[in-house]
């Protein structure tokens, strides 16, 4: 009875923590998400300004480097249905779709790695043009369609 009792508490311990993991693994996404999205901001307002892009290529290596990491960071246990905003602190928009398709997830993540390379190289020279931007952020916007709630 006793072991039994030990046994319990040490899986719920266990569920605790996996739990708490998967809330930093979210916020950890959701953070580098965020950042993506101001790294790309950060591209569009240079191109618009017709400026010198190579301020930007260390920001868009880390934009590259996180994008890495990001099939990591999406766990099974954080695909949940959407909840009404405010209500699961572990809301996420990532759709059950990647664990359905893991293959086509790491896919549309090494091409945005690939999308990052070419602009790096574009901001080194100075100038990115906006057809490059538009395409990089077609990469981007393709696994948003499929597997990002809106």
């Amino acid at each position: 009875m006793r072991g039994g009792m030990m046994a319990a508490c040490a899986l719920v311990a266990v569920g605790m923590a996996g739990s708490a993991l998967a809330q930093d693994v979210i916020a950890d996404r959701r953070a580098g998400l965020r950042g993506l999205g101001q790294g790309m901001e950060a591209v569009a307002a240079a191109v618009q300004s017709r400026g010198d892009t190579r301020a930007l290529v260390p920001r868009i290596e880390a934009m590259s480097a996180f994008i890495q990491t990001l099939p990591n960071l999406v766990p099974t246990a954080s695909l949940t249905p959407p909840q009404p905003q405010g209500t699961n602190p572990g809301q996420t928009r990532a759709l059950a779709a990647i664990d359905a398709d893991r293959a086509g997830f790491q896919t549309r993540a090494t091409a945005m790695v690939a999308a990052f390379a070419t602009l790096k190289t574009a901001a080194e020279s100075g100038s990115i043009s906006p057809d490059l931007l538009r395409s990089t952020g077609g990469t981007c916007g393709a696994c948003h369609q499929q597997f990002r709630a809106r």
